[in-house]
C-alpha cells in the first residue's frame, strides 16, 4: 500500500518500486498499471530499490521497449523474491523504465532536486487512495487474464503452461538473460518480435488451420533451442558462440533447405 503522507512533508530520499501481483501476465497495463507506484519520485542522490514481490522474474530496465537505454540502468534478471538497488546517481529528470521479459510493464522514475518536493497535499492524498483501490482491482483482473510473453507460441500450443512455451520461457530467463550479451540481444529482439507477434497470435486464434501451420513451423526451432539445455554457458564468449551457431542453424533450416528444394525442383523441370 502507498503511504498517504502529505507531499509537503514527504520523504523522497528513498523509494521502493514493486511489480503489481500477477504482472507477468498481460492485463495490468489496461487496469491501472503494472508497478507500485507507477510514478516513483526520488531526490537526486536518493536510493532506488526494485523489489520483485511477484511470483515471476522481472528486469528493471531504463527506456521503453522501442528505445531501451541499458547504459542508464539495467538490473538484469531479478528472480521472484529478489531485489535490486540502483548503483548510480541519476541527474534530475524523468526516466521511463520497463521489464524486458514482460514489455507491457512500464513505469516512470522522477528524479528531482530536494527543494522541488512541495506538491498539493489534497491531490497527493487522492492519488494515493486511487492507486490503492486500483492495485486491488488489478490483482483480481490479472488472476483471470490469459497470455504471456511468448505470444505466438502461447497461441499455437493453446496455453502459456504448455511444455513448449515453458521451454522457451525457461531458456530465456535462465540462459539468455544470465549474460549481458544475452540481455542486450533480448532488448533488440523484443523490439522486433512485439512489432508483429500480436497480429500473428490473433490470426492463430481465428484460424485453426493457420494455428497448426505455425505449430509445425515452430517445431524445428524448438528442437534446435533445446540443445542449449545440454551445454554450460559460463561466459559472454560462449553465449555469443552458441547464439550465432543457433542463428545459422535455424537460417539453414528455414531458408537454406527450402531454397535447395526449390533449386532441385527447378533443375528437374529444366532437365
Amino acid at each position: 500500500m502507498i503511504s498517504s503522507t502529505p507531499a509537503a512533508f514527504a520523504d523522497y530520499s528513498e523509494v521502493t518500486i514493486e511489480p503489481v501481483a500477477g504482472s507477468g501476465v498481460s492485463g495490468c497495463e489496461d487496469a491501472g498499471g503494472c508497478y507500485t507506484p507507477m510514478e516513483a519520485t526520488v531526490d537526486v542522490g536518493g536510493k532506488v530499490i526494485f523489489s520483485n514481490t511477484d511470483s515471476k522474474p522481472h528486469t528493471f530496465t531504463s527506456g521503453t521497449i522501442s528505445a531501451a537505454t541499458l547504459d542508464v540502468f539495467n538490473s538484469n534478471l531479478i528472480k521472484a523474491g529478489g531485489s535490486w538497488t540502483l548503483d548510480k546517481e541519476l541527474e534530475e529528470g524523468e526516466y521511463p523504465y520497463f521489464c524486458m521479459i514482460h514489455p507491457w510493464m512500464d513505469g516512470m522514475l522522477i528524479v528531482q532536486e530536494a527543494e522541488d518536493v512541495v506538491e498539493d497535499v489534497v491531490e497527493d492524498v487522492v492519488e494515493d487512495v486511487v492507486e490503492d483501490v486500483v492495485e486491488d482491482v488489478v490483482e483480481d483482473v490479472v488472476e483471470d487474464s490469459e497470455g504471456g510473453g511468448c505470444l505466438i507460441a502461447t497461441a499455437a500450443f493453446g496455453s502459456e503452461l504448455a511444455p513448449q512455451v515453458q521451454q522457451l520461457r525457461e531458456l530465456r530467463d535462465n540462459t539468455i538473460l544470465s549474460t549481458e550479451s544475452g540481455t542486450a540481444f533480448m532488448a533488440g529482439f523484443n523490439q522486433f518480435y512485439y512489432s508483429f507477434s500480436p497480429v500473428i497470435a490473433d490470426l492463430e486464434r481465428e484460424s485453426p488451420i493457420f494455428k497448426e501451420v505455425v505449430k509445425i513451423t515452430l517445431t524445428p526451432m524448438l528442437s534446435s533451442l533445446s540443445l542449449l539445455n545440454y551445454v554450460d554457458i559460463d561466459s559472454e564468449q560462449e553465449m555469443l558462440g552458441y547464439g550465432i551457431s543457433l542463428i545459422i542453424l535455424n537460417a539453414g533450416m528455414y531458408v537454406g533447405i527450402p531454397l535447395l528444394g526449390i533449386l532441385k525442383i527447378y533443375q528437374i523441370r529444366k532437365d
